[in-house]
């Protein structure tokens, strides 16, 4: 049984309306039909909020469903990538901004940042190749 038929039959089991566990998630009853129809899938947190309002485990929630977890785990993979990658950048931003506002600075000190920010510059590039 995948998650979407698990969800729908353990919504039923506890007499729940999709209006209802939608709204306590924050999503549209819409959102909460596709989930169930198998035409998409929830998002970790929401499959955590799910196993809770419908007092089951994650194990029980997921489990035999291939497809579910492949989902998740991209998912995850991902976000991880995203904050590598929004990290990296906030970092170059800062050296520069270093570099813009502070005159006084020696000329190795000055090397040594265009150096940072030459290594962060060649990593996020490394980042975008190896996610292609």
């Amino acid at each position: 049984m995948d998650v979407g038929q698990r969800l729908k039959q353990r919504r039923n089991e506890l007499h729940l309306k999709q209006d209802y566990v939608a709204e306590k998630l924050g999503i549209t009853r819409q959102t909460m039909s596709n989930w169930e129809n198998g035409r998409s899938y929830p998002d970790i947190e929401r499959i955590i909020r799910l196993s809770e309002i419908y007092d089951l485990s994650l194990d029980e929630l997921l489990k035999g469903d291939r497809e579910m977890v492949k989902h998740l785990q991209e998912n995850t993979v991902v976000n991880h990538f995203l904050k590598i990658f929004i990290t990296m950048l906030f970092i170059n931003v800062f050296l520069m901004v270093v570099l813009l506002f502070n005159r006084t600075m020696s000329e190795p000190f000055i090397i040594i940042i265009f150096s940072l920010i030459g290594a962060n510059t060649l990593s996020l590039f490394y980042l975008i190749i190896k996610k292609i």
